[in-house]
């Protein structure tokens, strides 16, 4: 997950080479986050933790690339903040590169400690299938980041992850972030991309029927010849060279550091949230209007801005995808810091310091999913209940009243888990944190509504040109367009204004130097987030297989999924 002026490019996956050694064994998972009300005022519809991902737009996940790379330990405690959080859905890496080291010799292990652990917590899974090994690279081109040099190869890997996985895995991105060279080297090329997802989509079903199949994986990136397309002009080429029927969701990793997402329409088509509603229309257009856009990455580093504004932009992203009728379930990325004191942008994306303490945007996420039911409802109890409910007032609970019934705040619990060893939430410090959070927000609401300049988003030497408001009352927003170079050119020095206080006082923040696409292969959206893990998004550090690295969406764009 990488932005950059504007635009996010992916962050590279973590190191595969680091989890070589992970065992398959987990530990018991932890309880339900949801338990039913006895209210006699409300309709209260039983939920059960189930693996499989509620495609809901208010479900949110976390996408963490990281997770790859991680002990057994850190796995566990990262999981176990999640539903801290009420979080019950994770997106992880399954890196093609860090799985099969050499044609048909696999190594699962460190996949499997990922997916039983998750699953024994009864948390829905996605899975992103990215990341080409050296060996199926086409020559001279860079591995992990390059498409298969053989579609049937990708096929073969992709089938024997949704065997194994079925039943516990219940979705899959085909790639990650493929609209950006950084992820599809050496430029983006829609209709190989499209040929891929026609390999994989039948591969996967025949595996496991019942996966969801998500194609596209799409940043937010300008048009940049040879080097990026927008999300909504990859997607129309997707359709132009046959996607049609061959994915189930489409996603897309909406990052932009200083533009809350419900503010872009004054800017323009290029906007995150027009380029949404402009992917719609063409689903509509191609037969797709009955599937969802999901977002698999989405974050704010708080390298860039305050912890008062990344909790401002995740509330304002939760609060306006939420209000579509198309849109499907949500992934940060991601959940805990790499160093929170660094300045670079791929090392400050979690909602979690790196001492995991947590920052504003935890508790903003924990209040979300308390209103709003996170897990799958289950078919047997549904059913009964829909029957008995039928039997009382005469009238059939149908699909379309079951999923626009709202279960209000009241009607839940949830269990809060200590924060650290040493900070333990009491009824006390939890109403003092939203306080304080509250006012952060507030706050930074106010200051972004001041100044929105497009940012960085990542390691990429691709420069998106500077969306400019098309309306003339519209929040004037200056943009530094850097020279765009060769795929291998550093990215250019951008300078942002970060506007933190209610009397908007300004402090200036200077980005990192990102480096190229094929540095996005060393450790690692939303893109992607991401997410390769690679992806934009979700989005991921770049990860090391033995001789080979793998990229994360969460890089968000991830830069890399890493193997995202």
């Amino acid at each position: 997950m990488q932005q950059r002026d504007g635009r996010r490019l992916k962050r590279p996956v973590i190191k595969i080479g680091l989890v070589l050694t992970a065992s398959a064994v987990v530990a018991a998972g932890a309880g339900t986050i949801f338990s039913q009300s006895s209210s006699k005022d409300v309709v209260t519809l039983p939920f059960v933790n189930a693996a499989a991902i509620n495609t809901s737009n208010t479900t949110v996940g976390f996408a963490d690339s990281d997770l790859y790379g991680m002990t057994p330990e850190e796995i566990n405690r990262t999981l176990d903040e999640m539903q801290a959080m009420g979080v019950n859905n994770v997106r992880i890496l399954i890196p093609w590169a860090g799985v099969e080291l050499a044609d048909d010799y696999y190594y699962w292990d460190t996949v499997d400690y990922l997916v039983e652990a998750a699953d024994s917590r009864g948390m829905g899974i996605l899975g992103v299938l990215n990341s080409t090994p050296a060996w199926a690279t086409e020559p001279g081109l860079p591995a992990v980041v390059s498409p298969p040099a053989d579609n049937e190869q990708y096929a073969e890997f992709v089938s024997l992850a949704a065997e194994r996985y079925a039943g516990k895995v219940s979705a899959y991105e085909v790639w990650n972030e493929p609209n950006a060279y950084y992820y599809w080297a050496p430029s983006p090329d829609p209709a190989a991309y499209t040929e891929l997802l026609q390999a994989a989509y039948p591969a996967i079903k025949a595996a496991d029927p019942d996966a969801t199949v998500v194609g596209g994986v799409v940043g937010w990136v300008n048009d940049v010849p040879g080097l990026a397309y927008s999300p909504a002009n990859y997607v129309e080429e997707m359709y132009a060279n046959g996607a049609a029927g061959y994915f189930d969701a489409l996603s897309y990793h909406p990052y932009h550091y200083t533009l809350p997402f419900s503010q872009g329409r004054p800017y323009g088509e290029i906007a995150p949230i027009t380029q949404l509603e402009t992917m719609r229309e063409l689903m509509v257009t191609n037969g797709d209007g009955d599937k969802l856009i999901w977002t698999s990455e989405y974050g704010e580093p708080t390298s860039v801005v305050d912890e008062g504004t990344q909790a401002a932009f995740i509330q304002d992203y939760l609060n306006t995808w939420s209000q579509y009728d198309y849109t499907g379930p949500s992934f940060i990325y991601t959940t805990r810091d790499r160093d929170t004191e660094s300045t670079g942008v791929e090392e400050t994306l979690g909602v979690l310091r790196d001492d995991w303490s947590w920052k504003p945007a935890a508790y903003v996420i924990q209040q979300w999913t308390a209103t709003h039911p996170q897990t799958v409802p289950d078919p047997v109890t549904l059913t009964a209940f829909a029957e008995e409910l039928e039997g009382a007032t005469g009238e059939p609970l149908t699909l379309a009243a079951m999923q626009a019934t709202e279960v209000p705040p009241s009607s839940l619990t949830t269990t809060v888990a200590p924060t650290t060893e040493t900070e333990a939430l009491t009824p006390e410090t939890e109403e003092a944190a939203l306080a304080d959070l509250a006012t952060a927000t507030e706050e930074a609401t106010e200051a972004t509504d001041v100044e929105v300049e497009t940012a960085p988003v990542g390691r990429s030497a691709v420069t998106p040109t500077a969306v400019e408001p098309t309306d003339a009352d519209a929040t004037d927003a200056d943009a530094t367009e850097a020279d765009v170079t060769e795929a291998d050119a550093t990215e250019a020095d951008a300078t942002e204004a970060d506007a933190t206080e209610a009397d908007a006082t300004e402090a200036d923040a200077t980005e990192a130097d990102a480096t190229d696409a094929t540095d996005s292969t060393d450790s690692t959206s939303s893109t992607s987030s991401t997410d390769s893990d690679t992806g934009s998004s979700d989005t991921g550090s770049s990860s090391d297989t033995s001789s080979t690295s793998s990229t994360d969406s969460s890089d968000s764009s991830d830069s890399s999924d890493a193997a995202a």
